[in-house]
């Protein structure tokens, strides 16, 4: 009788993660045509081409112009200055203008960089999470534009400009590294609690249905339907 009641356990416990991994198929979400920020960014990057290109008919150039601004811990203008020249010479840019001022020993400074447009979505993401890492991101404005190109022969490819505003903060920049990284935990543990949470919800009930199913099917339905066969071939042996 143990064993009996472990495999009907077994199965309805099996038989409620069956159905939890049915709802969550079939409730995720379908692709939309809808294009996000990063995939505008992406798709422009993948249609540029670097370099000089024959021309030789109709082409359009895209070029991309972009804004960043952010707030930094006091006494990390410096490295988040040099990091990003560093990643701008990485994909293949350059740096025409940099203004810097120090006043009230806190730091500001423009600057402007000239990246090929296949590049600019990732050195915009690349930007924004080293920005957040020391300080926040306050403000990114995008704007594309296009132009027909009618010419034949050889013709240079315009680079994308992206300007990046950022200031030294006295109170830290809103947030410092170590509070970016306590939030980040914070959030995980808070999401592992409401998955638990659901969990229980869910499922707890979930299994306690899947077994009154089956101990209705195996002790009752299966039972009777034996007795019916049962009767029925001693029927057939009385006549």
């Amino acid at each position: 009788m143990r064993k009996r009641t472990k495999i009907e356990l077994a199965l309805a416990i099996a038989m409620a993660i069956m159905l939890s991994s049915l709802a969550v198929y079939v409730n995720q979400p379908r692709p939309s045509e809808s294009v996000s920020f990063g995939a505008r960014l992406n798709s422009l990057s993948n249609a540029a081409q670097s370099g000089r290109t024959p021309s030789t008919t109709i082409e359009v150039q895209q070029v991309v112009r972009e804004n960043i601004e952010g707030e930094l811990a006091k006494g990390s203008f410096e490295t988040v200055v040099e990091t990003l020249k560093n990643i701008t010479y990485d994909y293949g840019g350059i740096i025409p203008n940099l203004n810097m001022i120090y006043e009230n020993e806190l730091w500001t400074g423009t600057l402007n960089c000239k990246i090929p447009t296949e590049n600019v979505a990732s050195f915009t993401f690349d930007a924004r999470r080293l920005i957040s890492a020391n300080g926040k991101v306050t403000h990114i404005s995008v704007s594309i534009t296009e132009t027909v190109v009618n010419q034949t022969g050889l013709f240079e490819k315009p680079l994308s400009e992206v300007s990046i505003d950022l200031k030294e903060s006295a109170d830290g920049g809103g947030e410092t590294p170590i509070m970016n990284q306590m939030k980040t935990v914070a959030s995980w543990l808070f999401t592992g609690l409401v998955w638990i949470a659901q969990g229980l919800i869910i499922g707890v009930p979930l299994c306690f249905v899947s077994l009154g199913i089956i101990v209705l099917a195996d002790r009752g339905i299966i039972p009777a339907w034996r007795k019916m066969l049962k009767g029925k071939n001693t029927s057939k042996m009385v006549a």
